[in-house]
């Protein structure tokens, strides 16, 4: 069986056609794998973003309890010293109560001397 010129151009067409086909694929299939090369190295770098910002909300998490710690203590300071204040003025009331009976006492004590006077006056007559 012999080939016709025909056959043999259009054999040698087919052979150009499939070299062509054969690059564009080639060269479809290198992009593929350079894009998912690149894809990668973005992935890799996500994730060491996202390692680094963990790091960063743990650290900032420490802080906020840290500081969270510190308003409970600053909170009760004030606190404390609010009933400090209280407790100085029962004790300041309880003082004048006290210094106000002493007085009180002192004047009934004056008081009964004075009646002690005017009875010993009565029964000199």
């Amino acid at each position: 069986m012999t080939k016709t010129v025909e056959q043999k151009y259009m054999e040698g067409i087919m052979k150009e056609e499939n070299a062509l086909v054969f690059a564009r694929f080639n060269k479809l299939v290198n992009n593929l794998f350079s894009e998912k090369s690149q894809a990668q190295e973005e992935i890799l770098a996500s994730k060491s973003q996202i390692n680094i910002l963990e790091k960063s909300i743990a650290e900032y998490k420490k802080e906020i309890a840290i500081l969270n710690e510190k308003l409970k203590k600053q909170e009760f300071l004030e606190k404390s010293k609010e009933i400090q204040k209280e407790s100085v003025k029962i004790v300041a009331n309880k003082a004048k109560k006290s210094a106000d009976n002493v007085e009180i006492k002192k004047t009934i004590t004056e008081l009964i001397q004075e009646i002690d006077a005017c009875i010993a006056l009565l029964n000199e007559k």
